[in-house]
């Protein structure tokens, strides 16, 4: 009785949850991105496409599981099989088209993770019908294939700086119109992952980057059990893009930040699902905050994927 008393209390409170479209998301001052693929022994032939759901929860919980809140946005990936296999040596080399939806996620979301040693063969999930990918669509995240943000074999990575073009990812609104672009950087300070972000015309709007140390050659970590992330993880915050200090947020944080959340002991050390807090900067659009969520994406792509429990 207890458990019917619950199921249809969520039940209620999901449906209470308006769908994030691009009005909906003009109101958002923060959001929670939740992969909703797991990546436990996925590599090689045996990488999916990596789907995400969006929360406007804004008092998200630690240890909390992102995917049971009230998901009132998604995101589907559409990828080649060669291209997920080779993003196994080469985080952020694969082309890829993230497709961002309105509304909850669909069953075969929930139901993804069931099969575990297969292979996909199709660009998108086996079971996301054609209805399902053209439903509420937002806007889209895309790239060509690239050369990846590093060379990685194990636990060992070389960051490459001499291969062009480098990760990045164009974003698009409902009617593919183009937003702008967040492009990977790789300077002389090459350990210092970091993006920029430019808008439609080609204006840098913003610069993502973790906080520096040793004359900024090195990342600095943050290791704190205040505020919604990880106790020991790497913020990528939301900068100038000429000074680099910090944006304000209207949010709940000091900075405008992405950063990485703790889920819980089952996402983190079972399935190995990722999740990120987004505070976006004051004053943006919503077109710029689509433009971020792709940012985070992109960051995910390149920096986490392939690290499994390591972010």
């Amino acid at each position: 009785m207890s458990r019917y008393i619950k199921s249809s209390a969520e039940s209620k409170l999901l449906e209470a949850v308006e769908p994030l479209t691009i009005d909906r998301l003009n109101e958002k001052e923060e959001l929670i991105l939740a992969q909703s693929t797991s990546q436990c022994c996925r590599c090689c032939c045996l990488q999916k496409s990596i789907n995400w759901v969006l929360s406007e929860q804004d008092n998200f919980e630690p240890g909390t599981n992102p995917f049971d809140s009230p998901n009132n946005g998604w995101i589907h990936e559409e990828s080649s099989l060669l291209g997920r296999w080779c993003s196994w040596i080469m985080p952020g080399c694969r082309a890829v088209k993230y497709v961002q939806h309105a509304g909850a996620p669909p069953e075969a979301l929930k139901g993804e993770n069931d099969d575990w040693c297969t292979v996909q063969r199709n660009v998108y999930t086996e079971r996301l019908t054609e209805a399902d990918r053209g439903a509420s669509i937002v806007g889209t995240h895309e790239k060509e294939c690239t050369c990846g943000y590093c060379f990685k074999f194990g636990d060992i990575t070389f960051p490459v700086c001499n291969c062009f073009p480098l990760p990045y990812l164009e974003t698009k609104d409902a009617k593919g119109v183009n937003v702008g672009k967040t492009v990977y950087i790789c300077d002389m300070c090459c350990f210092v992952p970091k993006f920029d972000v430019f808008d439609a015309s080609g204006k840098k709007k913003f610069r993502l980057r973790p906080d520096t140390c040793v004359c900024g050659m090195c990342v600095r970590f943050r290791c704190s059990r205040g505020g919604k992330g990880k106790c020991c993880r790497v913020p990528f915050l939301v900068r100038d893009p000429h000074t680099h200090q910090p944006l304000i947020t209207a949010g709940n944080e000091k900075h405008a930040v992405i950063d990485t959340l703790w889920s819980g002991w089952k996402n983190e050390c079972c399935s190995q699902k990722n999740a990120y807090h987004l505070a976006f900067p004051s004053g943006l659009s919503a077109e710029e905050k689509l433009l971020l969520t792709g940012s985070g994406l992109l960051i995910d792509l390149t920096m986490f994927e392939q690290q499994q429990d390591d972010n």
